[in-house]
C-alpha cells in the first residue's frame, strides 16, 4: 500500500503531535472494516481502525502519536497586555507555538489552533496577527503548514485583543 505520511498538532488541545497515513486509490484492496496493526520502520506501533464504509477518496489511518515532534505553546507574556480606555478594558494575548522536528526526515505539519470568539454584544474579540495562518473567521481556527527539515525548529505567533466593559472580567481559557 502507497500511503503519504502527515503530522497534525492541535497544541492548544493536546501538546503531542500525531502521525495519519492517507491511503489513495484504496478502494480497490478489498478492505475489510477492523482493526489494523501498525508497523512502522519494523516497529510495532498500535492499531488503528480501517472504516472501507467511508465515501471519501482518501482513507485516513491515524498512527498514534509521534513522538519526535516537540511542540510547546505558551503565552508570551511581554506582548501581551490590559489597557484601559475610557469604559472599557483592552486585553492583549500573544500566543507562541515552537516546532521541532527530532526525526531523520523532513516533514510536513498541519498545525491548528484557535482564538476565542464573542457571541456577547458588549465583548469584541479581534485577530491582531494570524502568524501567516489561514484563518475560518467563523470559527476562530488558525491552520498553518509548516515544512521542517530534520532538526529544525520553527516559531510562529498569533495574537488576539478582547474589549470589554471595564466593570465586567474575562478569563482566558488558553
Amino acid at each position: 500500500i502507497v500511503c503519504i505520511l502527515k503530522n497534525y498538532a492541535v497544541p492548544r488541545v493536546d501538546k503531542e503531535a500525531y502521525l495519519m497515513a492517507e491511503v489513495a486509490d484504496w478502494q480497490n484492496l478489498d478492505l475489510l472494516p477492523g482493526d489494523a496493526n501498525i508497523i512502522m520502520d519494523d516497529t510495532y506501533i498500535g492499531k488503528s481502525m480501517i472504516d472501507p464504509n467511508t465515501t471519501a477518496d482518501t482513507l485516513n489511518l491515524s498512527l498514534g502519536k509521534d513522538k519526535r515532534l516537540a511542540i510547546k505553546r505558551s503565552l508570551v507574556k511581554e506582548l501581551s497586555s490590559l489597557k484601559t480606555s475610557g469604559g472599557s478594558n483592552r486585553q492583549n494575548f500573544t500566543y507562541e507555538i515552537i516546532v521541532k522536528n527530532n526525526k531523520l526526515t523532513d516533514i510536513n505539519l498541519l498545525l491548528k489552533d484557535q482564538y476565542p470568539l464573542s457571541t456577547i454584544k458588549e465583548v469584541e474579540v479581534k485577530l491582531e496577527d494570524g502568524g501567516e495562518a489561514m484563518v475560518n473567521g467563523e470559527t476562530g481556527v488558525l491552520t498553518w503548514k509548516v515544512s521542517l527539515k530534520t532538526g529544525e525548529s520553527k516559531k510562529i505567533r498569533f495574537s488576539y485583543s478582547v474589549k470589554y466593559p471595564k466593570d465586567k472580567k474575562i478569563i482566558n481559557l488558553k
